[in-house]
């Protein structure tokens, strides 16, 4: 991780003295001559689009002249920066050491207040950036869940998980947690905020049994307690096809990794898988998907894989979390179509296997 004594704040703050800066840590003698914005997407990150022209020494070193600028830009920076901060140290710390499809960056940085990624610009680069209303293939699907499966059994049960190990920095992941960072999800679950989530387009498909409030909250508690227990992983944490991409080659890419944390497998496979297929070829080919996944982790090195009696009845726990946040994620978040196409998904998922909030918590 490059030490970072600043970072932008606001889309202003980035300029071609600033990128030319921070790039220049890795190619001393680099500037930036000129930065144009060509685009901002703004979400839970802001993601700054930008080209770049360089002076000889950038020329020289064969850095695209498209870039992804990634931060927290926008008015919500503050309520979520831990979120930009873990992506920088992912970047930094991770990545190296993982065999999956990762985008190029080239620069990772975080300070008390930021967290920032340069990175290639993926839709220059050729590749497909996945989306939530166009579900994946089968071979598509088996392909993310191997490499799922390699990032699991990287650190599975590993000492290093351990909240004095070398990646204990990284936060557990809690469906509700107590601290600061859960109020958006109590906040979510109050009566006022609850109704006014299930009056918009993506509550319409999903059945009524998945509505009811103060069911789902108990099924968010007992999440809270099942994720206590081991195995424990490094965790993508938000494994959604809006943060996915198939490179030019075609190989699986994973995109935006803010929400790395310590925990359960189960919890980045049925988001996955659930979030990223069609609900009738979910329902015909999840039994293989999941026996595919569970043979890479063997693959991968691990020993003690669950078998499918045990990793059924974790995605099945699992499930309730995809369903209430996909329910009531912001449109500041996601856009409402994203939203209107995902949450049905879980809803039917829940349905069919009997899950928490329909079924026995």
């Amino acid at each position: 991780m490059t030490a970072a004594p600043w970072l932008p704040l606001v889309p202003e703050d980035v300029t071609a003295r600033w990128l030319g800066e921070a790039l220049s840590g890795h190619h001393p003698g680099l500037a930036v001559e000129r930065l144009d914005i060509t685009d901002i997407l703004w979400g839970t990150g802001t993601k700054m689009m930008v080209s770049v022209t360089y002076n000889a020494v950038g020329q020289g070193a064969g850095l695209p002249d498209r870039l992804c600028i990634k931060a927290g830009l926008a008015e919500h920076r503050e309520l979520v920066k831990f979120c930009y901060q873990t992506e920088a140290r992912f970047f930094a710390e991770l990545a190296p050491r993982l065999p999956i499809g990762l985008p190029h960056v080239f620069y990772a940085a975080a300070n008390d207040d930021q967290g920032v990624v340069v990175m290639e610009d993926l839709r220059t680069a050729g590749a497909d950036i996945c989306r939530m209303q166009k579900p994946m293939g089968r071979q598509q699907a088996a392909a993310f869940l191997d490499d799922l499966a390699a990032l699991h059994a990287r650190w599975w049960n590993s000492p290093a998980l351990a909240d004095d190990g070398e990646l204990g920095w990284l936060m557990r992941h809690d469906p509700l947690p107590d601290e600061a960072w859960g109020d958006f999800g109590r906040g979510q679950l109050q009566p006022e905020t609850w109704a006014h989530y299930m009056g918009l387009p993506r509550a319409l498909a999903v059945p009524e049994a998945c509505r009811d409030r103060e069911t789902m909250q108990r099924a968010l508690q007992a999440l809270r307690r099942y994720g206590q227990g081991e195995p424990v992983c490094v965790i993508h944490g938000d494994a959604h096809l809006g943060n996915m991409y198939i490179a030019r080659d075609g190989r699986p890419g994973f995109l935006d990794w803010q929400t790395t944390r310590r925990g359960h497998w189960a919890h980045d496979v049925a988001y996955f898988y659930i979030s990223a297929l069609d609900r009738l070829d979910r329902r015909t080919w999840e039994r293989d998907l999941i026996a595919g996944y569970l043979a890479a982790l063997v693959r991968h090195g691990v020993a003690d894989a669950p078998d499918e009696t045990t990793a059924w009845e974790a995605i099945r726990a699992h499930i309730v979390y995809g369903l209430f946040y996909w329910m009531v994620n912001p449109v500041e978040w996601q856009a409402e179509e994203n939203n209107t196409a995902t949450a049905p998904r879980f809803a039917w998922a829940a349905v069919d296997h009997h899950a928490p909030p329909i079924g026995p918590i």
